[in-house]
């Protein structure tokens, strides 16, 4: 008779916690060089300059495409989507709220990041597979329950009346 096993110990779910901490962090301190309101287009530096670079460096003709054709003439209005999709990314991992969401959100940056900047020559191409890596890593597991409010949201839906609980659910599948 086979048995399941189990790979996580009693402190996996601390480690995931503090992993998930780190890399929101990580994302808020990355948010910070991206300074509104033209984050970088007067001065020709900051994200302006490596939204530049994507477009110079891109693994894929169609991103190429698309940060040459769409993203750097409509730059100000994709400067704002990158501020707030990164300051959501990082709170949602500080927090533990809506965590698989940020890891969601935090994927597709990671993997536009990586085939935008990945042949870069002053770039490490695995700084980018680990944040897809972390990403990943929070989607696949409940990385906000330990020391995040998604654990207070699971406790909630735990304890809601059947009725509410379907609309519980399809909150608790982001957290």
């Amino acid at each position: 008779m086979m048995t399941e096993r189990s790979y996580e110990t009693p402190a996996t779910p601390y480690a995931l916690a503090l992993l998930r901490i780190a890399y929101g962090i990580l994302w808020l301190q990355q948010v910070l060089w991206k300074i509104p309101p033209d984050f970088g287009l007067a001065r020709g530096d900051g994200l302006y300059y490596w939204t530049q670079q994507m477009a110079q460096h891109s693994l894929l003709a169609p991103h190429k495409f698309f940060v040459t054709s769409v993203v750097l003439p409509h730059f100000i209005l994709f400067g704002w989507l990158t501020f707030f999709t990164e300051i959501f990314i990082a709170a949602s991992h500080l927090l533990g709220l809506f965590t698989r969401l940020g890891a969601l959100a935090a994927f597709g940056m990671a993997t536009n990041l990586f085939i935008g900047l990945a042949r870069h020559p002053n770039e490490w191409p695995w700084s980018y597979l680990m944040l897809i890596g972390f990403a990943v890593l929070f989607l696949s597991t409940h990385a906000g329950r330990v020391f995040g409010l998604d654990g207070v949201l699971a406790r909630r839906v735990g304890a809601a009346p059947a009725v509410e609980r379907r609309w519980a659910r399809a909150l608790a599948l982001l957290a």
